[in-house]
């Protein structure tokens, strides 16, 4: 049991980096996007990456974290069953992981359905890792109690 407990923080800590790195990567397109809208810079001086290669990274990111917070989700629904006997879904340590899942589900769904790219799926990233980072300061306070 120690040993799938290691492993469910391990993928969850992935998921939360993953996250903070699509956070990065949208926060860099929407400074990218409007340093070239206001003509601040040329492109070509002082640009690493094209707004391309950004959304791209985003997207990457996003879908790597999406898959390890799922799979670090159900390890942890697995344990508390197998802990408790049942399992609480209203529980805080898990819906709160729950719903920032769902809500980068969301912003995967709008890209891969509709086509969402750019500055909305970027502003979603970076709002959606506040939540991560409430939900993950939120984990550490439950684990200590």
């Amino acid at each position: 049991m120690s040993a799938l407990l290691s492993l469910h923080i391990i993928i969850c800590s992935l998921g939360y980096f993953l996250f903070g790195i699509t956070s990065v990567s949208a926060y860099a397109y929407l400074k990218s996007e409007r340093a070239i809208k206001t003509k601040a810079y040329r492109l070509g001086e002082g640009f690493r990456w094209s707004l391309h290669d950004l959304d791209r990274s985003l997207f990457a990111s996003l879908t790597l974290g999406f898959v390890a917070m799922g799979l670090g989700l159900l390890m942890g629904i697995a344990l508390q069953d197998a802990k408790y006997g049942i399992v609480d879904l209203t529980s805080p340590r898990i819906f709160f992981p729950a719903a920032i899942w769902l809500f980068y589900l969301l912003i995967l769904f709008f890209r891969l359905t509709m086509g969402l790219r750019g500055k909305i799926p970027s502003y979603l990233a970076v709002y959606g890792f506040h939540a991560v980072v409430i939900s993950f300061v939120l984990e550490l306070y439950l684990a200590a109690t």
